[in-house]
């Protein structure tokens, strides 16, 4: 399919769940385009979400690592900014390549606490509450 229009923003996030990040465009005087990634791969991943209740409610801020035996630590930041007029997914997106398995996701929140978490599996959508995972 092809179609011309101005892009105004850019917001990228797993809209249908499926490990893959997907793309929602915003138009000048036109319609909002949903790019949906159906590249399939066979890769494996993870996405985070936060849930705050000493520090604000998503997260925002936070640094998210997952730990894996062998190979480096993979951070990220938790935010939703990035484009003209978008906000992307609050949830943080890591590629976990060839190995779904996971050591443990540690979570540095905004106040400087820092919480480690050991049953993580790979190829999965979790939800990490401030306060239930284990002081680093």
């Amino acid at each position: 399919m092809q179609f011309s229009a101005v892009g105004r923003g850019a917001a990228f996030g797993d809209v249908d769940n499926d490990g893959t990040i997907d793309i929602v465009v915003s138009n000048n005087n036109g319609p909002a385009r949903l790019l949906l990634n159906r590249t399939g791969g066979g890769r494996h991943w993870l996405e985070v979400r936060l849930q705050g209740t000493r520090c604000n409610r998503d997260g925002i801020g936070a640094r998210v690592g997952v730990l894996r035996n062998g190979v480096s630590p993979l951070w990220r930041r938790v935010h939703t900014d990035g484009s003209y007029l978008s906000a992307s997914d609050i949830r943080v997106h890591f590629g976990l390549g060839e190995s779904s398995e996971i050591q443990s996701v540690v979570v540095e929140w905004p106040d400087g606490l820092k919480e480690l978490w050991d049953r993580v599996r790979g190829d999965s959508l979790v939800s990490l509450r401030e306060g239930t995972g284990r002081l680093k």
